[in-house]
């Protein structure tokens, strides 16, 4: 569930300005979570870790930041706190890159990914010839109950024929690719 997720997020939320919904590479929840880091520092007494110079990956899925903080360990749940240089790598459908990303696990899913900027950004790679999708917002949220992004504040969505969507909120909804911009 975690690699599938990921990409939902980032394909669905990209897809529609790029026109044409590409399918994201299945979900592998067979493949482990890896993670990596320079230090880390783990409180049974508290149930908490944290971590400095951070990879987690799973699949081809790659999460990178400066440092972590996990309550609740591991991925049952939890919440995951990264900070600093966030990159998501999602090859090969594109990246996104924030200042700041929380993941809430439960049951073992991930249920929603907020990330900050200011702005967060993401690109999505394209299989044909045109230019990357792009999108950017002051916080982009996943809501996977929902299966909607929303990208709040300054929000923007452009394509390779230089369309452009912007306003205060915008919000995709991957199950119908609707999208709905407002001011709040």
């Amino acid at each position: 569930p975690y690699d599938h997720l990921f990409v939902a997020a980032l394909v669905a939320g990209t897809s529609l300005i790029a026109g044409a919904a590409e399918e994201p590479h299945p979900a592998t929840p067979g493949e482990p979570i890896i993670v990596h880091s320079a230090s880390s520092n783990i409180d049974d007494a508290t149930n908490t870790a944290d971590f400095t110079a951070i990879s987690v990956s799973q699949g081809n899925t790659r999460l990178t930041a400066e440092r972590a903080r996990a309550t609740g360990l591991g991925f049952q749940d939890s919440q995951w706190t990264f900070a600093g240089q966030v990159v998501i790598d999602l090859q090969p459908h594109g990246t996104l890159r924030a200042e700041r990303a929380v993941l809430q696990f439960r049951d073992g899913t991930l249920t929603q990914i907020t990330t900050a900027g200011p702005p967060a950004h993401f690109e999505q790679w394209r299989t044909d010839s045109r230019r990357p999708g792009h999108g950017q917002a002051d916080q982009i949220t996943y809501d996977a109950k929902q299966d909607t992004v929303h990208l709040n504040g300054h929000a923007r969505l452009s394509q390779e024929d230089d369309v452009e969507i912007t306003a205060p909120v915008l919000v995709v909804n991957i199950r119908d690719g609707g999208l709905k911009a407002g001011s709040q």
